[in-house]
């Protein structure tokens, strides 16, 4: 008898502790649960990690936009974040390609903080600082998510977004009431950066969902630009021909677009705070 009720309680332990088992596991996936997209071209995103996002109730003193996205050669994703009045101060997070944290900047001149892009081992961010006349374009370590030096924006210009195509030249949206200009930025051993007028790409439309048309982000691959803003991404040729527009099919606010080696999509979204990549 004494064997029996041993087995018997053995048994009952055994059965709640598999469901406290069960209900963690799913306390996790509630909290962070895996999404798919799939877009007006049939192309599919899938979670890939969960970066960084302010607590509830953090002051907006405090609190930390999600802005910009860009990725290395060997998949290291690179996030900044905007504070403030999303204008002049913000961090760069460092994810692994499992988004695992390696690395946070200490508060820095960022801007806005959507611009930045990755190229031959560097990270290139456009301090976009909402009234003044130039904008100021930083190379930035990667390891240390330190600023090594600047160039000195076109004053004639004032980019939303770039995307870097070699070391020495900057491919920059700026969106305009009928379109968006793509100018080429020229990157030499002195303090002033070059552009010619001539190579200025003109879009004619504006993209997006909402009415202001906000750029979100911007990215180079696959032979084409790609342009982000909120519920669509146009895409066309770096000659500015056949230009494509698709619809991501979801009212989440995106916060930047990259391509990874492969060719696949990277795009995030805020608020959640959530990576995508291509299936």
């Amino acid at each position: 008898m004494i064997k029996n009720f041993l087995i018997l309680l053995l048994t009952v332990i055994f059965f709640f502790n598999s469901l406290l088992s069960t209900a963690t596991v799913q306390a996790k996936t509630i909290e962070n649960p895996p999404h798919k997209i799939i877009f007006s071209n049939k192309i599919t995103v899938n979670t890939l990690f969960y970066p960084y996002r302010d607590a509830p109730h953090t002051p907006t003193l405090k609190a930390k936009g999600l802005q910009g996205l860009t990725i290395d050669q060997k998949n290291n994703y690179y996030l900044t974040y905007a504070t403030g009045d999303k204008n002049r101060y913000g961090y760069i997070y460092k994810y692994s390609s499992k988004g695992k944290v390696l690395k946070k900047s200490n508060k820095q001149l960022i801007g806005h903080g959507q611009a930045i892009s990755y190229m031959d081992g560097f990270l290139y961010q456009l301090a976009d600082i909402r009234g003044n006349k130039q904008y100021k374009l930083q190379k930035i370590d990667p390891h240390t998510l330190k600023s090594i030096r600047n160039w000195t924006i076109p004053a004639e210009i004032h980019p939303n977004v770039i995307a870097m195509l070699d070391d020495q030249t900057v491919a920059a949206v700026s969106k305009t009431a009928t379109g968006y200009e793509i100018n080429k930025i020229h990157l030499t051993s002195k303090q002033n950066a070059t552009r010619d007028w001539r190579e200025k790409i003109v879009v004619t439309g504006l993209i997006g969902t909402t009415a202001d048309h906000v750029v979100q982000g911007f990215a180079y691959g696959n032979g084409r630009y790609y342009i982000l803003s909120n519920g669509q991404y146009m895409t066309i040729t770096k000659t500015g021909k056949s230009k494509k527009i698709i619809h991501l099919n979801t009212k989440r606010e995106p916060e930047g677009i990259a391509i990874n080696q492969q060719g696949k999509i990277i795009i995030s979204f805020n608020k959640l705070n959530e990576i995508f990549i291509q299936k």
